[in-house]
């Protein structure tokens, strides 16, 4: 076996240890191209060496990418299966980086076989700005909340309409008082609300708001907040539609088979289906289907002591990313595919409640999806 160097990644500076014929040497390097060079400096002396190193969500990341682009073999640990190794093998609870580096080794020692080389390259990038949506995604949840809180006391009678319209996001931006919009022109507050370049008329009527703002119990002074927070809304979904159309461009340029093998289902689309292939990459990388369900954490925990078997909740040890967007994909094809509606019903008329039910229809997909991607075949809709 190749000699292990196990690292211990951390934000500035990290610590390595080489195991070889049992003998671990710890030192540290800076997490700086000068130190990744010194890193390399040191352990090109040794013969056939393999980088091992547990992820860290990204402080790993440029670590990662120079190894690889330096074509060295890296493996990286899911921090989970160390910590159980850890627990298995010592009851000290001591914790320091050079403990850590070298706990990282002996588990590799043990579970080298069992792991696959890393690559860093588009898998990584499209990971990235998956991640990125997502997490503007719930930004705009937030947001919108805040919008809401400011025109309850701002204007809280324009809540009766659905204030986040593009045209009613535009006028409140401008006008979010009830005092300032009777201040408007009409023809201003109609441009505002007009569906700019689709070609339509507004939808909520000038009167609608006129008359709302002429019987609101708003606090002009509360205006400038609401317009701020409307602002930042605006602002924000700018955001999320730059890196969905830069998403949904990745996945089209080296994806586009698998993504129409996930939209051939009823139900799913072109944005759930791009974060479910960049949380799951290769599907090779999944011997089986329960490797893949495994990874999205909605497998049964299991106990078993003696004569006594009992499965639990799920795990919830995988990838959180990939089940939010799995649980939204079983969402969709209740919905719009009759054949995976029917199996949600026929769990519930087993007596399963609704949670346990979409879990159960999670891996019926998470099972479908992934003989369709092994097979390289589209869905067809059963008899």
């Amino acid at each position: 076996m190749n000699t292990i160097v196990a690292i211990d990644v951390a934000k500035d500076t990290s610590s390595f240890c080489v195991m070889r014929n049992q003998k671990p040497h710890i030192s540290g390097f800076p997490m700086t191209k000068h130190g990744f060079d010194q890193l390399l400096k040191v352990t090109g002396k040794i013969r056939g060496p393999a980088y091992f190193m547990e992820s860290t969500g990204r402080y790993h990341l440029t670590l990662l990418n120079y190894l690889v682009s330096h074509h060295r073999d890296a493996f990286v640990v899911n921090p989970i299966l160390v910590k159980n190794f850890s627990k298995a093998n010592t009851l000290r609870k001591t914790k320091t980086d050079k403990i850590d580096a070298r706990l990282i080794a002996e588990f590799a020692q043990q579970h080298a076989h069992s792991l696959k080389k890393a690559e860093y390259g588009l898998t990584e990038e499209i990971r990235s700005l998956a991640r990125r949506r997502e997490q503007i995604a719930e930004e705009i949840a937030k947001v919108k909340t805040q919008v809401k809180a400011d025109l309850t006391v701002a204007f809280p009678e324009i809540l009766s309409l659905n204030v986040f319209t593009a045209g009613m996001l535009r006028l409140l931006s401008e006008y979010a008082s009830p005092q300032a919009l009777l201040a408007a022109s009409e023809n201003t507050i109609t441009d505002l609300l007009r569906e700019h370049g689709k070609g339509r008329s507004c939808t909520i009527s000038v009167d609608q708001v006129l008359a709302l703002a002429k019987e609101s119990i708003g606090i002009e002074s509360y205006g400038p907040l609401a317009r701020d927070s409307v602002k930042n809304l605006i602002s924000v979904q700018d955001r999320e539609k730059a890196v969905t159309e830069a998403l949904l461009k990745c996945i089209r340029e080296h994806q586009s088979k698998e993504q129409d093998i996930l939209t051939s289902i009823p139900g799913i689309g072109n944005i759930t289906s791009a974060h479910f292939l960049a949380e799951v990459g290769d599907i090779t990388k999944y011997p089986r289907y329960q490797n893949l369900i495994a990874y999205c954490g909605t497998d049964p925990s299991l106990y078993e002591s003696g004569s006594i078997q009992k499965r639990g909740h799920i795990t919830k040890r995988g990838n959180s990313s990939l089940r939010k967007y799995v649980y939204l994909m079983a969402s969709g094809v209740r919905t719009y595919s009759p054949y995976f509606r029917a199996y949600y019903d026929k769990k519930r008329d087993e007596g399963f409640p609704h949670r346990k039910a979409m879990v159960a229809l999670m891996n019926k997909l998470l099972r479908t999806m992934f003989a369709l991607l092994t097979k390289g075949e589209l869905y067809i809709i059963p008899d």
